[in-house]
Order: C-alpha cells, then sequence, then structure tokens
C-alpha cells in the first residue's frame, strides 16, 4: 500500500515571467513556458530546480564553516550534491573544491551529483533524498503549475552603439506571462510506501541491505520537521523563476496549502 500527502502550490507572477524555451523555427518567437492545450504551465522540472537549489542555500547557509571552508564532522552528511549527471562546470568545480559542495574531481568526469549503485557503498545527500538521485527515486513529486491565462508578446533588440537605434535583423518577439497571472497544481509527498518498506523521514533499505540515507541516522531529522524546513518552507522562499532576470523577470510569490 503506498499512502501520500498533498499540498496545493500557487504560485502568483509579481513581474512578467519568462521560462524560456528554443526558439520556434517557423515563427520566431521564443516560448514562455510550456503548453498543455491552451493553457499555460511552469514545467515541474523548472519549479524543481528552484525548490533544489532554496534547499540547497538552506543547508549551506544553516550548517556550512564558511570561514574554514568545510562542513563540521556532526553536519557532513548533509552536505547537498551537485545534482549533475554530467561533467560540472569551472564554477561548480570550484564550489566543490571549496567545500560546499560533495562531489568527485578525480579523474576525467568531475561529477558531483549523487548515485546510487547497488552493492557499493553510497550515499544520498538530504536533497536527493527528498527530490530523486541517480539510481533511486526520492519522495517529492515537484508538479507543473497550470495557469488559465493566455501569454502576451513582447520584442527584444540590439542596441547599435554608433546609430543609438536597434541593430538591422535583430528586433525579435517572445512570449510571457504577465505579472497578476496565478499557477497552481498539486505537489505529493510520498509517506509511505509499504512494498518497499519506505517511510518519510526514515532511511530506506534498498534490497542489497545498504542504507544510503546515513544524514538521517546521524543527525537530529525526523519526517515534521524535514517536511516543514525542507519542502513546505522552501517552497514559499522562492522568489524568483526563470530568465532574463536582468530585465525584471521573474519575482513570485509561492504558496503552499494542505490540499
Amino acid at each position: 500500500m503506498i499512502t501520500e500527502k498533498t499540498w496545493t502550490i500557487t504560485l502568483e507572477t509579481l513581474s512578467p515571467l519568462h521560462i524560456g524555451g528554443q526558439d520556434n523555427p517557423l515563427t520566431g518567437m521564443e516560448n514562455t513556458v510550456a503548453r498543455v492545450g491552451d493553457k499555460l504551465v511552469i514545467p515541474g522540472p523548472s519549479l524543481k530546480g528552484a525548490l533544489r537549489y532554496q534547499i540547497e542555500t538552506y543547508l549551506i547557509d544553516q550548517y556550512y564553516d564558511a570561514p574554514h571552508r568545510r562542513w563540521p564532522r556532526e553536519y557532513s552528511e548533509l552536505q547537498p550534491c551537485m545534482a549533475g549527471a554530467g561533467d560540472i562546470s569551472p564554477e561548480e568545480i570550484q564550489l566543490v573544491r571549496i567545500g560546499k559542495y560533495r562531489g568527485d574531481l578525480g579523474g576525467r568526469g568531475r561529477r558531483s551529483g549523487c548515485v546510487y549503485q547497488s552493492g557499493r557503498p553510497s550515499t544520498i545527500c538530504p536533497v536527493c533524498y527528498l527530490l530523486g538521485a541517480q539510481g533511486l527515486t526520492g519522495f517529492v513529486q515537484v508538479p507543473f503549475l497550470t495557469a488559465e491565462r493566455n501569454a502576451d508578446a513582447l520584442y527584444s533588440g540590439r542596441i547599435d552603439r554608433a546609430k543609438g537605434t536597434i541593430a538591422e535583423r535583430t528586433n525579435r518577439p517572445y512570449e510571457l506571462a504577465r505579472d497578476g497571472v496565478q499557477f497552481t497544481g498539486l505537489l505529493r509527498v510520498l509517506d509511505k510506501d509499504d512494498l518497499r518498506g519506505w517511510q518519510f523521514g526514515a532511511p530506506r533499505q534498498p534490497q542489497d541491505e545498504s542504507t544510503p540515507d546515513t544524514w538521517l541516522q546521524s543527525t537530529n531529522w525526523h519526517a515534521e520537521r524535514i517536511l516543514k524546513e525542507l519542502v513546505l518552507e522552501r517552497l514559499q522562499a522562492i522568489q524568483v523563476i526563470g530568465g532574463y532576470r536582468s530585465k525584471g523577470f521573474g519575482r513570485v510569490k509561492v504558496t503552499v496549502a494542505k490540499a
């Protein structure tokens, strides 16, 4: 038997929102957000990425010893990973080197994401416990957020510095969701899975009898605290999402209510 807990997420745009996609090869229009039928949606991966960043930042702010560039031993299991399946960027490598994020910089891979491999000792960081790691699913299902409104169009271009006007052939349209639009979706948190023997807030023990969730054994975390501090409060801490932030885009207000 599987039991879940659900919450309604409401995201209201406080400024125009642009979560960019690829240019449409036929119209040249940049996509603001995905569409389901005639409705705009904020894709689940976009919201999940914003939530992941908030959890990572919270853990680092609360427990990372910045002056000494290390995690205190009693909090070392809370160190988040970079959550990348492939190579990480030079900037991300530096964050691993100063100890903010866990990762393996040896060899050619320079990978930093949590990976669970059966039969091998591996630990999963708190963020990947909630949102999923390579080889092991998480407890939190982040939804697509849907709005009833249609998109609006704006134009952008590059200024010709010599002439002081828009450079030729650089004026292009892009879509946006205007301020005051509300997107909603249903957050699902796995509470208990009897088949796999999983309980939210408790360490998992897959069939090979390894225990990847060592942070739950070595730190004072329990289900109610995890849900409050690392999921619900972190969702409501999201204040910006999407692209074109330097142009004033992406300010949002997120509220979460029991469904």
